[in-house]
């Protein structure tokens, strides 16, 4: 099988890259700048990610999108991850906007691939864990339009976002499937508390007190799987860019670091660990690639979920213990994407839970 990217393909991951390099989420002190802005991201970068197409590519024509498939979302989440962009792509577009356009809402989703609107799904609850289809948050009819009450818990982006995608039912009772829908709610009309994330973001605890929401026409499992798994592919992808950067990273600086009056990297000991991380960096990537290239019901995705998250932390520790003290601060790009990765290993299910639906999946 060629696994070799196309030419349209490769000028993509091209101007993914040049857009990574000018965000400068490499440069610790610019990164710190960004993080402190309102929502925790810079919105004129968000636009850029709009006016370069990215935040339409993932999404079907049908909706106005661009139509990328799984490799495109790859290529373009490994490059994100490369540079440590600090733009919510992976767990507020592709979550939020999937179930936009799994219910046909291209008014919805039109202002949020314009750049104009950040989404977030607001679908964990306290008591569910990672169980998605765990939902006690209520709706209720009331003269012809839908009210919410309930709470969400570590809404990703939550306190960046502009619209909420919100999990509730009609009838039954917290993990039964029937009576689950999904609503569209206006952030600003919820309660929100927000917190920042370990890498940086805002995320939040949302409250509803008869919340006025908009019902999606939409059947609730298969939107949830679709964007579950959309959204896990470029978590495993973006893990695995800023894997490959702690890899260089720490390659480069066990040339230059002298102790007993040789370069680290010379010792055989710091060599072998090296090689050992890099061995799980092309496992990894191997396990994307097939991630993005077989259509098995998901189960290439929750393997790479898994796998991916716990070679990408693997790595990043072993790049902090060769930058000592030093590399769990903010004041390295090492701390920085550790963080990342912890937080992307956790996002809408931890790897226990990815490999659950994996061999549920076989």
């Amino acid at each position: 099988m060629n696994f070799d990217l196309s030419e349209e393909q490769t000028l993509l991951k091209a101007t993914v890259e040049r857009y990574g390099a000018a965000c400068g989420g490499l440069d610790t002190e610019r990164r710190r700048r960004q993080r402190a802005m309102p929502g925790g991201f810079d919105r004129a970068r968000w636009l850029e990610l709009a006016d370069l197409g990215l935040l339409a590519l993932p999404f079907g024509e049908a909706v106005g999108g661009l139509g990328g498939g799984p490799v495109e979302l790859m290529v373009v989440a490994e490059a994100i991850g490369r540079h440590l962009v600090a733009e919510p792509v992976t767990e507020a577009l592709l979550m939020a906007g999937t179930l936009l356009e799994a219910a046909g809402a291209g008014d919805a989703l039109a202002p949020v691939m314009a750049g104009t609107a950040v989404p977030a799904a607001a679908l964990g609850e306290r008591a569910g864990r990672y169980n998605l289809f765990h939902v006690e948050t209520r709706a209720r009819a009331e003269g012809g339009a839908w009210r919410l009450l309930g709470e969400k818990s570590a809404v990703w982006q939550g306190g960046a976002a502009d619209c909420l995608l919100v999990s509730a039912r009609t009838r039954g009772e917290a993990r039964e499937p029937a009576g689950l829908h999904l609503f569209l709610v206006e952030a600003a009309a919820a309660e929100r508390r927000v917190w920042r994330a370990a890498d940086g973001s805002l995320a939040a605890e949302v409250r509803f007190h008869d919340t006025p929401a908009r019902l999606l026409d939409v059947d609730f499992g298969d939107a949830i799987e679709l964007a579950l798994g959309r959204t896990w592919l470029a978590a495993a992808a973006e893990m695995l860019g800023i894997a490959a950067m702690l890899h260089e990273t720490t390659l480069a600086y066990v040339k230059t670091r002298v102790q007993f009056g040789r370069p680290i990297g010379s010792f055989q000991a710091i060599q072998h660990r090296l090689v050992d991380t890099f061995a799980l960096l092309e496992q990894a990537r191997s396990m994307v690639m097939r991630a993005a290239v077989v259509d098995d019901g998901g189960r290439a995705i929750a393997g790479a979920k898994a796998y991916v998250a716990e070679a990408a932390l693997a790595v990043a520790h072993e790049a902090v213990q060769f930058h000592g003290g030093m590399g769990v601060t903010d004041e390295l790009v090492v701390g920085h994407g550790l963080k990342r990765i912890q937080m992307l290993a956790r996002l809408h299910g931890d790897p226990g839970e990815a490999r659950r639906r994996f061999l549920e999946a076989a």
